[in-house]
């Protein structure tokens, strides 16, 4: 038993080694970043400072040379909002990097001429938490406190204010039953427990499977329920099959309460943070109104390109359905919405599959298909 618990310390440990690593990793594409904006070479820094990004989104230091270079390209609502966010983070380091105040102080500075009410803006936002410290200690009772929170959580007031301004009172605690006592064992196995996943649902007719199969698809999973002939109402379901050169289709219907993955080469991790998102493959994300466009970047020291959200192409808000269709052959990759060509890109990126559709939640999609090999 002392063994599996030294073990599970061991996995603890770890954990934190891996953040401190990503940190490490972050501030070292924030340094490339910064020398390849003073270059003059801004599409490649702020390549570099999306994957610092991808390793800690609060990276001031990525967020910071992004609001520089998104300044001098004059689009000043991007670059004010990350100059912001610059600005909080550095100040929350600063006290163990001293070089950061200087840092802190310039994003403010920069913000405040890019909006000139961002001061004033800061400062009805810092008056109203001072508000709010002095009826928190006025009135401690639950209700109170609990009101209090509620406004600060929704203006986001912590986030928005420095800490030494930000609101001093927390949300009130109910007191836990006393538990009961666990033996070691059970530890263990609560903690195992929380390592298992939970068995995919799939529910799949003979009918249907044989009509995706048709379509091109080799694996599928999920809930598959025909409404009619081609179209499926489907929840948390995959579709894949081993081809690295062709091309997907689908046809999604409006409403429903999920997205659809459809991805062409789709071999890589999947990440979204606040300001950049990477997918597992190059294609479309519909969800909603919107389908988020997944192309190739990178491409520099170590010559892999990564998918990248590049934009995000709004759909009709008229059509009942949109239709998705993504091709590749060897590099060159083909974006379509509705049969419009909406990109063409060639670039040389990995040749690993597979194809693939993923439903996250519950959506409606017609005829999926896969062709090539």
């Amino acid at each position: 038993m002392q063994r599996v618990l030294m073990v599970i310390l061991a996995l603890g440990l770890i954990g934190l080694s891996a953040q401190a690593a990503d940190k490490q990793m972050a501030e070292a594409f924030a340094a490339s970043a910064a020398k390849l904006a003073a270059d003059g070479k801004n599409e490649k820094a702020k390549d570099m400072c999306y994957k610092a990004l991808a390793n800690d989104e609060d990276c001031p230091e990525a967020l910071f040379e992004l609001g520089k270079m998104f300044e001098k390209e004059n689009n000043l609502t991007a670059a004010a909002d990350f100059l912001v966010r610059a600005a909080r983070e550095f100040g929350k380091a600063e006290a163990a990097k001293p070089a950061f105040a200087s840092k802190r102080l310039e994003a403010e500075t920069r913000a405040k001429k890019l909006n000139p009410y961002s001061a004033r803006f800061s400062g009805a936002m810092a008056d109203y938490a001072a508000d709010l410290n002095m009826i928190t200690k006025k009135s401690t009772d639950a209700f109170t406190l609990e009101e209090a929170c509620d406004r600060v959580d929704s203006l986001k007031l912590k986030a928005i204010l420095p800490p030494d301004k930000a609101p001093k009172f927390e949300r009130p605690t109910v007191a836990a039953a006393k538990p009961e006592k666990k033996t070691p064992e059970d530890e263990v196995s609560r903690f195992v427990s929380k390592l298992k996943k939970p068995e995919p649902v799939n529910s799949i007719g003979p009918d249907v499977e044989r009509a995706l199969k048709a379509g091109g698809w080799d694996k599928i999973s999920g809930t598959w329920k025909k409404k009619s002939e081609g179209v499926y109402e489907v929840t948390d379901g995959k579709l894949e099959t081993a081809k690295l050169n062709g091309a997907i289709q689908v046809i999604i219907q409006k409403g429903g309460t999920g997205s659809v993955h459809a991805f062409v080469r789709n071999s890589q991790e999947e990440y979204s943070g606040t300001y950049s998102s990477w997918g597992s493959g190059y294609g479309y994300v519909v969800e909603g109104s919107s389908a988020k466009m997944f192309t190739p970047s990178g491409g520099y020291s170590d010559r892999k390109f990564y998918s990248y959200m590049e934009r995000d192409d709004p759909l009709p808000e008229a059509n009942p359905k949109n239709m998705i269709t993504v091709t590749v052959e060897e590099g060159k990759l083909e974006y379509f919405i509705n049969g419009l060509k909406k990109k063409s890109a060639n670039y040389q990126i990995e040749k690993k599959g597979p194809f693939m559709i993923k439903i996250d939640g519950t959506m409606t999609i017609e005829t999926p298909q896969a062709k090539g090999q």
